[in-house]
């Protein structure tokens, strides 16, 4: 399989990205990183003001004790700061993290910020980096120490644009955080003044209480919510609005787990996707995890380069209230709603899930047998109950033509197809 991505004119052998977190800061990590299948690193992000690289300690948190679905999503809670290294032992870090990944054919991409109103700053540290060996330099616009000055309009960021991408050679991306809007008016302004590519997203504020103690868990403060999977969807559908608005190519970060996790991003159109805090709970064996799975899908689907189906769902993806415009039954109510659910009866083990989770109570488990019974008088066609079964025994069928599935759990609902 033909892994091989462009980006910028800069060549990656591989599409995954180990994004901007402590791993890119220690160089015996970045060493067994680079031995991985992976395309480029992004360091640790660097800033000089000593104020925003304070490290409260401990600052790291994972949240598997809130439950099943924060541990296996790989949350975490974090009060990491910038990279605590002044800038000259830091400059000498980088030269050896890019002879390490020079020697393996993986891209070190450099990340930092400096204050919005030195703009001949960024572009001096910029140009340091680019002498020290990065390939690429990401400018951290997402940092919540600076992120509120930059959101106030692109005037606050195009100017320091401006005076980096005259400073340095290499290409020159931006980082976004997963708030900032309006999201198509900043994009055009950073096309418009030659920005090279948009990483997106960078992890949301957050805030965690535990009940029992009565007190935040392990800091009391917001900080980094780095969700794990469930920020995939959110994160997908912003970098939907940056592809719709600019050519810009995408670096899409944010809930990458497993293999399907960084297929979606693929298939959505971005370049590169960047593991982030999944490295933390897997180590760099999760890079070989990831290659390994999009290189048996691609054979499996028959794919023999990654541009045979990179942005291939781009174009599916539609605004909702062209979907509302199309709907050809838009204001109906039981008992006449169009769709109903359909019970396999040999598939289904009488659990009840669907029962009780159904609000309008169509389903129901008959005393008797504890066979599975549909209502269709009193079903709205939500299609939840086919969604929520986990032996796969439900599936939505119309109700005048019982042959037509309009959903089981899997595609697009024939109605949207």
């Amino acid at each position: 399989m033909n892994t091989q991505i462009e980006l910028a004119g800069i060549h990656f052998k591989s599409p995954i990205l180990a994004a901007s977190t402590e791993c890119g800061a220690h160089v015996e990590f970045v060493r067994r990183l680079s031995g991985k299948p992976l395309g480029g690193l992004v360091t640790k992000t660097f800033t000089s003001n000593l104020d925003h690289k304070v490290r409260v300690r401990p600052y790291h948190f994972p949240l598997r004790r809130l439950g099943r679905g924060y541990e296996n999503g790989d949350a975490l809670y974090s009060m990491a700061a910038p990279h605590v290294e002044l800038l000259d032992p830091w400059l000498e870090k980088v030269e050896e993290m890019a002879r390490v990944c020079a020697a393996n054919g993986v891209v070190l991409i450099a990340s930092f910020f400096e204050e919005p109103d030195r703009p001949r700053m960024w572009a001096d540290h910029a140009r340091a980096f680019e002498n020290a060996g990065a390939r690429m330099i990401e400018l951290n616009f997402s940092c919540p120490h600076v992120a509120r000055t930059f959101a106030r309009g692109p005037e606050q960021t195009d100017a320091i644009l401006g005076h980096v991408k005259k400073a340095v050679h290499v290409p020159v991306g931006i980082k976004i955080g997963p708030t900032l809007d309006p999201l198509e008016v900043f994009a055009a302004s950073w096309e418009n003044l030659g920005l090279n590519f948009l990483t997106a997203h960078n992890a949301p504020p957050g805030l965690v209480i535990d009940v029992e103690q009565e007190t935040p868990l392990g800091v009391p403060s917001t900080a980094g919510y780095a969700m794990g999977r469930t920020f995939l969807p959110y994160s997908l559908a912003r970098v939907v609005r940056i592809r719709r608005a600019t050519a810009l190519p995408v670096i899409g970060v944010g809930g990458i787990g497993e293999p399907g996790d960084l297929l979606q991003y693929l298939l959505c159109g971005t370049h590169l996707a960047g593991v982030g805090s999944a490295l933390y709970f897997h180590g760099p064996d999760l890079m070989d995890r990831l290659y390994g799975g999009l290189v048996e899908w691609m054979e499996r689907k028959g794919y023999g380069c990654l541009g045979d189906f990179l942005g291939k769902v781009f174009p599916m993806v539609q605004e909702p209230a062209r979907l509302a415009s199309m709907e050809k039954y838009p204001h109906v109510t039981p008992p006449d709603c169009p769709y109903v659910p359909e019970v396999d009866a040999e598939a289904c083990k009488k659990c009840g899930r669907c029962v009780r989770s159904c609000i309008y109570e169509s389903l129901t488990l008959e005393r008797e047998t504890g066979d599975l019974r549909v209502d269709e008088t009193r079903c709205w066609s939500c299609g939840f109950c086919v969604g929520i079964c986990p032996e796969g025994a439900l599936r939505l069928v119309d109700r005048q033509k019982r042959e037509r599935t309009i959903w089981e759990n899997r595609g697009i609902a024939a109605p949207f197809a």
